[in-house]
């Protein structure tokens, strides 16, 4: 980090956008391979409040700064895949229950149906779903080439 001789000052150098984007699209690879829809119905914000603490945020030390970074992308990689599949990022009130869906709407994972067949979706990963389809209709590359097909 290059430091200012006159102030004492360090500054952080920026990191190009297109790495941050393929660490954030490897977080998200990761979350799905152990998360489900139901795994994502949280509020991310209020979690990421109680965990934090200042001085980790503010310390200098590589191994802060890089757990600091994982974090952070762990966090936008749930945000992007509550607006995904839930449409927003969830948010709670002071008991804990979402409290910013729009009125007489549940998520897809607690739909069930009585029909010729019994279906549960409590477990569903919506986002997994999606990204098969996605790669059999090749549309998407898998995630070692990092190079998104044009549709």
């Amino acid at each position: 980090m290059p430091k200012n001789k006159e102030s004492g000052f360090k500054y952080i150098k920026p990191k190009p956008i297109n790495k941050i984007l393929l660490l954030l699209r490897d977080e998200i690879l990761e979350l799905l391979t152990y998360k489900n829809d139901r795994g994502h119905w949280y509020d991310i914000q209020k979690d990421w409040e109680r965990t934090k603490t200042d001085l980790v945020s503010r310390s200098t030390d590589k191994l802060d700064k890089d757990n600091i970074l994982k974090d952070d992308l762990y966090k936008v990689a749930t945000e992007l895949l509550q607006i995904a599949t839930f449409g927003r990022i969830l948010q709670t009130d002071d008991e804990d229950k979402i409290k910013n869906l729009p009125r007489l709407h549940l998520p897809y994972f607690m739909k069930q149906s009585l029909g010729a067949s019994f279906k549960d979706l409590y477990d569903i990963n919506t986002q997994k779903a999606y990204l098969k389809i996605d790669e059999k209709n090749e549309k998407f590359v898998s995630h070692t080439d990092h190079k998104v097909k044009s549709s």
